[in-house]
């Protein structure tokens, strides 16, 4: 009735920090986005694999698992002092029937496919530019292409004062529909509306799964890729109605690919720790550069100080400029 596959490919990179999991048995997908260098983010994906699919099997909740991975990643990097500061992002999917529940950290990425036209991404991203444009300091045009949008609010094995924040989603597919998740190498590189294109044309879940993986590498591939799939087959059991979680943001292949569907806006509980406790954490392991700093400042200015004088920005803008120059 559901049929999941995956595929990771290193890109241009030399090691593969990804890694993903599939388990029919257990309804289970994951898609692991490891950080640290010197190869600690393998070592980290891959312990939040082995502990999230060691949980799925004790029926444990996704959301529990990923606390488990969290405490695990971190305590591996506290005995280790070559492994201080890895961590990953993570998402994960398990499936009763046609039921999912689904649980995040980061901006790997949960969308849903109708089967014909409509894609949804249906996680919000822990990331800085996914904060700037839910508050619409920034429009989704300028996110596609901001230079910090590998900055990530959120790691599994490092975490903030306020400790780790776990985005959850539930939902009910319908016959036909199928399920991606995927790390940022496939969305960093090919648009949603390529996405949505190359799963319309794909005949079977293998040649979707192969096109968006081909079409990242080819587009750049400048980081590692993963994804993985879950269809429901055509002739399963559409008795019940499907139940969609909140959808972030639409792509329509009826639209024209220049004006995407604009996101909803999100609650302001979704806004969390921009400018407070929470670090930044880079999942490209590459420093800022002057660039990204001075539009950094920026836009922490205009998203959390908006009542700041004139005189102060201006202080702040020549603070930054010096350093800039520098």
């Amino acid at each position: 009735m559901i049929n999941i596959i995956g595929a990771t490919h290193p890109g241009q990179r030399e090691h593969n920090e990804d890694c993903f999991a599939v388990d029919m048995q257990l309804g289970l997908g994951l898609v692991a986005d490891g950080m640290g260098g010197y190869a600690c983010g393998e070592v980290a994906s891959e312990l939040v694999k082995t502990t999230v699919e060691a949980a799925a099997a004790n029926n444990e909740g996704l959301r529990e698992a990923l606390a488990r991975a969290h405490a695990v990643v971190k305590a591996t990097a506290e005995a280790d002092p070559d492994k201080q500061g890895m961590g990953s992002t993570a998402i994960a999917f398990k499936l009763q029937g046609l039921d999912y529940d689904i649980a995040w950290v980061g901006d790997s990425r949960a969308y849903l496919w109708d089967g014909k036209a409509m894609l949804k991404q249906i996680t919000r991203d822990h990331s800085y530019v996914e904060n700037l444009l839910a508050s619409g300091t920034i429009s989704y045009e300028e996110a596609i292409n901001h230079p910090n949008r590998n900055l990530i609010t959120q790691a599994v094995g490092v975490s903030g004062e306020d400790g780790l924040e776990i985005g959850v989603a539930s939902g009910r597919l319908a016959p036909g529909q199928q399920l991606m998740i995927c790390s940022d190498g496939l969305v960093d590189e090919v648009l949603d509306y390529d996405i949505a294109k190359l799963m319309a044309q794909a005949q079977t879940p293998d040649e979707a799964l192969n096109s968006l993986v081909r079409a990242a590498v080819v587009a750049g591939g400048h980081d590692n890729i993963t994804v993985v799939i879950a269809t429901v087959q055509e002739d399963a059991d559409g008795s019940q109605p499907a139940i969609e979680p909140e959808v972030i943001r639409t792509t329509n292949l009826n639209q024209q690919p220049e004006q995407p569907t604009q996101p909803r806006p999100a609650p302001s509980a979704d806004i969390t720790r921009m400018g407070g406790s929470a670090p930044l954490y880079d999942d490209t392991d590459e420093t800022l550069n002057a660039q990204g700093l001075w539009e950094s400042v920026v836009d922490f200015v205009v998203l959390n100080i908006p009542a700041l004088s004139i005189a102060v920005m201006l202080i702040v803008a020549m603070v930054v400029g010096l350093f800039y120059l520098a």
